[in-house]
């Protein structure tokens, strides 16, 4: 266990976190990311996504801030991130014109590059981060859903964690 932050550091004006190692075995990645999240029960999740090609991990805490993950079934090397993540935003602006959306960044502070980008959906006061990832040749998305106004705190942990990413296998 890590310690992001402490309710009791000089000035710090949120709860504590603390980060723990999150495996998604499905799509062959770990992360350190704040302790509480848990499966999201089968009936809210067809709620929430009820489309074919669902994501297969879907997690939330206790607050209702979600992540999920999901292999694409895009074979792509690294060097082609970059330029799938800025189409895949452009369809996703495409669709919904009527949110905002963050350019295209690429962190590559830990282990796997990540390219991200967030969208903030004013009208439902909840924000998205959409990363990507290559692992074992295949684009891998991740989603980060937290509320808008907890924007400072949710975006600090993500942007964390996206160095502590690393591949991991089955047998993890």
């Amino acid at each position: 266990m890590e310690i992001f932050c402490t309710k009791e550091s000089n000035g710090c004006i949120q709860e504590s976190v603390s980060l723990a190692v999150l495996k998604m075995k499905k799509i062959g990645l770990q992360m350190k990311f704040p302790e509480g999240f848990y499966q999201m029960e089968e009936e809210k999740r067809s709620k929430y996504y009820p489309w074919r090609g669902k994501p297969s991990i879907v997690l939330e805490n206790h607050n209702g801030v979600q992540l999920t993950g999901q292999a694409t079934g895009q074979k792509m090397n690294v060097s082609e991130m970059i330029s799938a993540v800025e189409s895949a935003k452009e369809m996703v602006t495409n669709t919904f014109p009527q949110y905002d959306f963050s350019p295209v960044y690429l962190c590559e502070r830990g282990e796997i590059p990540v390219a991200w980008f967030q969208i903030k959906m004013l009208d439902k006061e909840i924000e998205h981060v959409k990363a990507f990832c290559v692992i074992q040749n295949e684009m891998n998305l991740v989603t980060f859903t937290y509320p808008s106004m907890e924007e400072i705190k949710w975006k600090s942990i993500i942007l964390y964690s996206f160095g502590t990413w690393k591949e991991i296998y089955e047998d993890n």
